[in-house]
């Protein structure tokens, strides 16, 4: 669950219940794993600083404070650290590409199976 999480976040920045939806578990599920990472300090909350229209648009997002600028300092989803990202680059997208090798592999052994029965 925690390498599809970190697979996930390398590609994009995403909110606790998108992430559940794409991966099709429950919320709670997610937030267990999430907070773990977050505790080895693999991910951590994205923090922003948009304006008052742009915060009113986003789902979820929780106002910190306002700036004096009039800007709102919100958080809003969850991201790679540094270390998250170097994790991600170094071990998960090998592992992916390795098992979508693996499944190439199956899928061009089935089909040579399959074309040496119907030659019989």
């Amino acid at each position: 669950m925690r390498i599809e999480i970190l697979r996930e976040l390398s590609l994009s920045s995403q909110r606790p219940v998108d992430l559940a939806n794409k991966l099709e578990v429950e919320r709670q599920n997610i937030n267990y794993h999430i907070g773990a990472l977050k505790r080895g300090g693999i991910i951590k909350t994205q923090k922003m600083e948009v304006s008052k229209e742009e915060a009113s648009k986003m789902k979820g997002a929780i106002v910190n404070k306002a700036t004096e600028n009039g800007k709102l300092k919100i958080s809003y989803g969850i991201e790679l650290t540094k270390n998250g990202k170097d994790i991600a680059n170094q071990f998960i997208e090998p592992l992916y590409e390795e098992a979508n090798l693996e499944e190439e592999h199956k899928n061009e052994r089935y089909n040579k199976k399959k074309k040496e029965e119907s030659k019989l």
